[in-house]
C-alpha cells in the first residue's frame, strides 16, 4: 500500500514539475506586448530620416535622445512639437494640396537639421528633405521624391546626378539660390546653375523653384539659430 502511494506520489510529483517547466518557458503576454511596443516604437519615416542623416539607432532607442521635432508655420514662428505631429506634417506633404505648416527635425549633438520642402511638378506633388549646416547654412544633403512624375523623365529627379547639384551649396535669402542652365539668358539674379532631366523640363522648373521658395521659408528658423 506505502508503495502505491509513493507512487502515484511521485508520478504526481513529475508531471507538477512538467507542467513548472512548460509555463516557464512560455513567454509571457505582458512580456511580448511590450517588446512588440519597443521593436515598433520608431516610425517609418523617421527610421527614413535617420538613414538619411546618417544617424545611428537600435530599435530600442530613445528617440527623443536623438532628434528634436519642431514645426514652423506661415508666419515662420517656430514651436516645439512631438514626434506623431513632425510625422503627420511630413505626410502632408506627399498631397497635392499646399501645407500650411512644415515639420523640422534637428539632429542632437550635431549642428544639423532636416527642412522639408513642397511643391507641384508635372504628375502631381513633389516635395524634399534637406539636410542643412544651421551654422554656415551649407546644404550637406538632398533627396527629391514624387508622388506620379513620368518614369525615364520627370522621375529621374530622385537619382543622384540630379541631386547632387543643389549639395555643397549655401543658401542665400536675399535671391534665387539655383536657376536652371536654359534659363541663364532669362534671369538676371545669381544662382547656382542646375542642368535639367532630359525630355523632363516642367517638372526641372518645379524641383528648382520648388528648392528656391520651399529654403526661403526657413528664413526666420536659420538665421535665428
Amino acid at each position: 500500500m506505502k508503495k502505491e502511494l509513493f507512487l502515484v506520489a511521485f508520478i504526481g510529483f513529475l508531471i507538477w514539475n512538467c507542467k513548472q517547466q512548460a509555463d516557464a518557458a512560455k513567454p509571457k503576454v505582458d512580456e511580448l506586448v511590450t517588446e512588440a511596443k519597443t521593436t515598433s516604437q520608431i516610425p517609418s519615416i523617421v527610421e527614413e530620416l535617420f538613414e538619411f542623416a546618417n544617424v545611428s539607432h537600435t530599435a530600442t532607442t530613445d528617440i527623443n535622445e536623438l532628434m528634436l521635432f519642431k514645426e514652423i508655420d506661415q508666419k515662420e514662428l517656430i514651436h516645439e512639437i512631438d514626434m506623431d505631429r513632425a510625422v503627420s506634417l511630413y505626410k502632408q506633404l506627399m498631397k497635392r494640396k499646399e501645407s500650411t505648416s512644415f515639420p523640422i527635425f534637428e539632429i542632437k549633438g550635431a549642428e544639423t537639421a532636416i527642412l522639408s520642402i513642397q511643391g507641384i511638378g508635372y504628375g502631381g506633388a513633389i516635395w524634399a528633405k534637406v539636410l542643412v549646416d544651421k551654422n554656415t547654412l551649407e546644404i550637406k544633403k538632398i533627396a527629391f521624391d514624387h508622388k506620379a512624375e513620368s518614369e525615364g523623365y520627370g522621375a529621374a529627379m530622385t537619382g543622384a546626378s540630379f541631386e547632387n547639384q543643389f549639395v555643397g551649396n549655401t543658401i542665400d535669402f536675399d535671391k534665387n539660390n539655383f536657376r536652371l542652365e536654359r534659363q541663364i539668358e532669362k534671369r538676371t539674379d545669381d544662382g547656382s546653375i542646375v542642368e535639367g532631366i532630359s525630355g523632363a523640363t516642367m517638372t526641372s522648373e518645379a524641383v528648382v523653384e520648388m528648392v528656391n521658395i520651399g529654403l526661403r521659408r526657413y528664413k526666420a528658423y536659420l538665421l535665428g539659430h
